[in-house]
């Protein structure tokens, strides 16, 4: 919104077509963006212009993502109903009437089609890879023990000062929560349990995107995305609160946390929201589940596939590092039952602050971090009952999946196929 309103303001003055104008100085796409007119969404820093500082707080509100030596253009057409994400910005700081220099944030995105000997090598790997057995699940156990024995620690501290913030009951009661839009909520049942999902309005004659959280979320992750592609028409946008989370069902058992189960409510939440098959986009564990679920059903469910933060299981263990293990070390933590849960849920998920805020896992970006209110729809998710126990009790499923269940378990087998849909 801030972009368009910037590129209007520009479009629609003097001096602003006069400014707008400078800032093309030196692109060659410069005749396309007349073409297009108000059609058009024009993200440039010209070569004329190489360190990146702009003209006015008008084209700074539209460029405040690039990054400070980019010389090159995007140029994304639009349609009334068409919203293109050209940019993830960030909003511009203003210091002595000059922007401050921007950060190297650029991500270079590249479409890569990997050569048939390098799949050929790689399917070959995955075809070697399985549960690591009874001696790796106890070397993980002594791993975890100085990690418990810490959060025990750090609990009993906390418990000193303020024990009913320790052993009370979360409240999700607590929070005042604002929806980023009318939510279209429903109820459908997949497996035999309800799963909650939210909608910015259904469009049941357009196919289908299903949008899948990860850890410690919950549907309104999704809410800038959701919105987002709403507004273009062309999408029926559900995203889903998975098993375990915020007010969805929470069974007991591990058993009932297995990948090929949460892969399968995927696909029943397809039919169950009156599709046969989706884009399926999905983040961190849900994006796990979204290996799998493309692994299992191919594109009988899955059309193209959107993973974000999580790569393919199988590519990842045949990769992984000692580094990316140590980064790791709060699985086991979640694998001791009550302490884990204690100190997820502890104060009212207190701890749900330091995730999103601190490092090393916090969001960071240039307005600073997440704010309060979105912050709450987190720890009240995590404060309905059960929600603390359903949401570790995948990581519990997660360790014995890699280490002792059975090697023909259906995610394992989906781990090893080729995915054909584009991802």
């Amino acid at each position: 919104a801030a972009t368009a309103a910037a590129l209007r303001s520009l479009r629609t003055s003097p001096a602003g077509k006069q400014e707008l104008s400078a800032w093309n100085a030196g692109w060659n796409g410069r005749q396309r963006s007349h073409k297009h007119g108000r059609d058009c969404v024009i993200v440039v820093a010209s070569t004329s212009n190489p360190n990146g500082r702009m003209l006015s707080s008008r084209v700074s509100t539209v460029s405040n993502a690039l990054y400070k030596r980019v010389t090159s253009a995007a140029v994304q057409q639009t349609h009334p109903q068409r919203h293109s994400t050209v940019a993830a910005a960030a909003g511009t700081q203003q210091q002595h009437g000059k922007f401050m220099q921007l950060p190297d944030i650029r991500t270079e995105v590249t479409d890569r089609v990997s050569p048939p000997d390098v799949i050929a090598s790689t399917a070959e790997k995955l075809k070697q890879i399985g549960p690591g057995g009874r001696q790796q699940l106890l070397l993980y156990q002594l791993a975890a023990l100085p990690t418990w024995v810490v959060s025990a620690v750090q609990l009993a501290a906390k418990y000193a000062t303020r024990p009913g913030a320790v052993l009370g009951s979360p409240d999700a009661t607590a929070f005042q929560l604002e929806p980023p839009f009318p939510l279209e909520e429903e109820y459908i049942t997949v497996n035999g349990i309800k799963l909650h999902t939210v909608s910015p309005g259904r469009r049941r004659d357009k196919p289908l995107m299903l949008l899948v959280h990860g850890f410690p979320e919950l549907w309104y992750s999704w809410r800038h995305q959701m919105a987002a592609l709403h507004a273009t028409g062309q999408w029926d946008v559900v995203a889903i609160d998975m098993r375990g989370y915020n007010t969805s069902d929470k069974p007991q058992g591990v058993e009932q946390y297995r990948l090929a189960i949460l892969a399968s409510d995927v696909r029943e939440a397809v039919h169950a929201l009156g599709h046969t098959s989706c884009t399926l986009v999905a983040h961190d564990w849900g994006g796990l589940v979204a290996w799998v679920a493309a692994g299992m059903y191919g594109r009988q469910l899955v059309d193209k596939l959107i993973v974000m933060g999580l790569p393919h299981l199988g590519v990842g263990m045949i990769n992984t590092t000692m580094a990316q293990r140590k980064r790791q070390l709060y699985i086991l933590l979640f694998q001791a039952r009550w302490l884990g849960e204690k100190v997820i849920s502890a104060d009212n998920a207190a701890a749900l602050d330091g995730m999103f805020r601190s490092a090393p896992s916090g969001l960071k970006n240039l307005q600073g971090t997440m704010p309060d209110g979105a912050l709450a729809w987190y720890r009240a998710a995590m404060c309905q009952p059960g929600a603390a126990t359903g949401t570790l009790t995948w990581y519990r499923a997660f360790m014995e999946f890699v280490t002792v269940s059975d090697p023909q378990d259906p995610a394992w087998s989906a781990m090893k196929r080729v995915l054909d849909m584009p991802t």
